[in-house]
């Protein structure tokens, strides 16, 4: 039934590959001004379009890479293979593509593409969507060796220490809130905020501005002591796809005989996703756990509420980030400036005042959405904190060491330790 199933994912899949592919024309935005400053426009310079064989060739690559590390991970159970695969990724999705268009960053096409109308290449959602199949049926091998950005982190994590277990709980919400972000930014046309704050595409691409390189460099730095400090703690798509392992079957299991608590796979993991044996709970009166649950349920809608009001009171701030707010705040901010302490967008704007109307109506609906979203946010996080309470305080009973589906990023350390692998 599973082999069924799985057929006719690849057979969807495979459909989709050869769908038609259609884009809008590109128009401006505002009619181009005529400066009385000189100013000249330059001419649009644009570069040869990428063959789009190309394209389907690095979803097949990906397709390949993502069935050896299944393979590597799941059946041989081999470190020294997941290495190899690494150093193939950093090299091919990294280097040779320039880390673009990478799954995670394509969290934004996806959402544009649902959400705006904005019509993404069939490529661009097989990169999406493929590590996610494969999550859904063998964990987080996407991860492992397959995913760029985690294979350059993993190799310089040389001395990973354990993060006490109330920081990672802490750190453990930024990836909900860098996702929801990422959605209403999208939504709203604030732009693409996983693109502009992607710590490796300057090492990728041998140059960036600076700020993208110091971020990329500190969390590499980071990174030598504190494993993958971004797929654990920021990234977006590694959220989801611990979401999809927390469903699949045939994920990592340390080992393959009855577990003998040796605690070696626990030492040797540098992402602390190892569970480990639960200790049997003081003895305490029915009633007085059942009361605390109720508590915590109780609290649940408070948390929603605080969470919607800081939402709230956030978006005016937050929406300052989106160009027609930006731009209207330059164009208002100068009125009472001197003539030649003026930009060139303001002087571009004020030459028709309906062309200001227009910017000033799209300004405040861009406001709107962030309001509306930024509750929707804060409604969300609610959630999330208050089920994360809930859950710290029910009981559930487990008598071997195991990996979390959710956490496990297939790294494969753990397989050499175990005696009875």
């Amino acid at each position: 039934m599973r082999q069924k199933g799985f057929t006719i994912l690849l057979f969807a899949i495979t459909a989709i590959t050869v769908a038609p592919v259609t884009g809008a024309p590109a128009q401006n935005r505002f009619p181009q001004p005529e400066f009385q400053s000189g100013y000249e426009i330059p001419a649009n310079n644009f570069g040869t379009a990428r063959a789009v064989i190309l394209y389907y060739i690095d979803v097949a690559v990906l397709f390949i890479a993502l069935c050896a590390a299944s393979y590597i991970v799941l059946k041989k159970k081999s470190r020294r293979g997941v290495l190899i695969l690494m150093l193939f990724s950093i090299a091919y999705f990294g280097f040779y593509k320039k880390g673009c268009i990478c799954s995670i960053g394509a969290i934004q096409n996806v959402t544009a593409g649902a959400l705006t109308g904005y019509a993404i290449p069939a490529t661009v959602f097989l990169i999406f969507a493929l590590p996610l199949a494969f999550a859904l049926f063998f964990g987080r091998v996407f991860c492992s060796g397959v995913c760029p950005m985690g294979a350059l982190q993993d190799v310089a994590a040389i001395r990973a220490k354990r993060v006490p277990a109330r920081i990672a709980s802490a750190l453990g919400f930024i990836p909900h809130l860098y996702l929801g972000i990422t959605i209403l930014f999208v939504a709203s046309g604030a732009g693409f905020p996983i693109c502009k704050l992607d710590p490796f595409v300057g090492i990728f691409r041998l140059g960036a501005p600076s700020g993208m390189i110091a971020f990329g460099a500190i969390l590499l730095l980071i990174g030598v002591f504190v494993a993958r400090p971004y797929c654990r703690f920021l990234c977006p798509y590694g959220l989801i796809l611990g979401w999809m392992s927390r469903l699949s079957k045939y994920r990592v299991k340390i080992c393959s005989g009855k577990c003998v608590n040796c605690r070696l796979c626990e030492n040797a993991c540098p992402v602390d996703a190892i569970r480990t044996p639960t200790r049997e709970p003081v003895k305490e009166e029915r009633g007085r756990s059942i009361r605390r649950l109720k508590i915590y349920c109780a609290l649940l809608p408070l948390w929603v509420i605080a969470g919607a009001a800081g939402g709230w009171f956030a978006a005016d701030a937050l929406s300052l980030t989106h160009p027609q707010v930006k731009l209207l705040r330059i164009v208002e901010a100068e009125g009472s400036v001197a003539v030649g302490g003026k930009s060139l967008e303001g002087e571009a704007l004020r030459v028709d005042a309906n062309v200001i109307a227009e910017l000033r109506e799209q300004a405040n609906e861009a406001k709107r959405g962030f309001r509306l979203g930024m509750l929707l946010l804060g409604v969300y996080m609610g959630v999330v904190i208050g089920v994360y309470i809930i859950r710290q305080s029910m009981y559930k009973k487990r008598d071997s060491y195991d990996a979390d589906p959710s956490r496990c990023v297939s790294c494969g350390r753990c397989y050499r330790y175990c005696p009875q692998r």
